[in-house]
């Protein structure tokens, strides 16, 4: 089974457009006030507790806590995105590296935790969209650019609307 990084696999689910894209290699606006804001979350959040770790040079998971691989993120706004990734996350440990691990997303902003398992119906949605989103992202082209909510806070945004 082929594996992408774990950012494209999570754009993928609120945007295929921007999951090609970076898959590709275009990188977006990293001064984007919203990436800036992301980044200043995580490198402020869980500070003591800060263990990042990269696996394969593909995973790089943002801390453990009491044995749960542990996710970052700046808030709940795309947590079905979010838990879907670290589940992704599990699924690579699992298959690749033979670790069985739960996991936490981490809200800091909102003060919010979530745990995650890896059962095996989470288990068949990760393969699913694995097997749906590779031939999207090896296309030679991008999939044409669909208006959503997410659009708004994109930092590809100047590139699909001008």
């Amino acid at each position: 089974m082929k594996f992408v990084r774990p950012y494209i696999f999570q754009a993928y689910l609120t945007c295929p457009r921007e999951a090609w894209l970076e898959y590709h290699g275009l990188i977006s606006d990293q001064e984007h006030e919203f990436l800036a804001l992301g980044r200043l979350v995580h490198e402020s959040s869980y500070q003591r507790a800060r263990k990042e770790i990269m696996v394969d040079n593909l995973l790089k998971i943002d801390l453990f806590r009491d044995e749960l691989v542990a996710e970052v993120k700046k808030s709940s706004r795309h947590k079905e995105a979010a838990k879907l990734q670290l589940a992704f996350y599990l699924y690579y440990l699992k298959h690749e590296k033979g670790l069985i691990l739960s996991g936490l997303l981490l809200f800091p902003k909102e003060r919010k935790t979530e745990k995650v398992e890896l059962k095996p119906e989470l288990e068949a949605e990760i393969e699913k969209l694995l097997q749906e989103m590779l031939p999207v992202l090896t296309a030679e082209k991008p999939p044409p650019p669909v208006k959503s909510k997410f659009c708004r806070t994109c930092s590809f945004q100047e590139m699909c609307w001008g």
